[in-house]
């Protein structure tokens, strides 16, 4: 069952970034759970610029979607994008992502967004994830570069 976040989510879904975070390409980078309790709550309170979405299976949360949508920055289209859609790597088998992303999908459509997008920048398992964003009507589109941390 796919519901939306609420406030009392807020610990798992810190506990949930920890392990997206771990298994990502960002597991260099610093994890702040109280960055993320702020981030979670303006993204719950505010709706209309923000999807929150949980996927329930058995009363426990196994995946989520979190979406943004903004006005283009060359005009007021709105475009949107995800900051993350993740599901717990027992579930990946089955449809929790793939709903998840119609979630998202039909929540574009009702914010009236001409160009949804959705990224793997995380860097977990890119290729099936790509595949799977072009089955779903997807097509890629950007190209992103990362400049190496430098170290001394």
């Amino acid at each position: 069952m796919i519901r939306k976040m609420v406030i009392s989510d807020i610990p798992l879904m810190i506990s949930l970034g920890a392990e997206m975070h771990q298994e990502s390409r960002y597991s260099n980078l610093d994890f702040d759970p109280n960055r993320l309790w702020s981030l979670g709550e303006q993204i719950i309170k505010t709706p209309d610029n923000y999807l929150a979405a949980v996927y329930e299976k058995n009363n426990k949360i196994v995946g989520f979607c979190v979406g943004y949508v903004a006005p283009h920055f060359f005009g007021n289209d709105l475009t949107s994008g995800d900051f993350a859609i993740y599901v717990l790597p027992e579930h990946r088998k089955g449809m929790v992502g793939v709903k998840l992303i119609k979630t998202y999908d039909e929540w574009c459509v009702a914010k009236g967004v001409k160009e949804p997008m959705l990224g793997v920048s995380a860097g977990i398992t890119p290729e099936r994830i790509g595949k799977l964003y072009k089955r779903m009507g997807y097509t890629e589109t950007y190209t992103i570069y990362k400049k190496p941390e430098k170290t001394s």
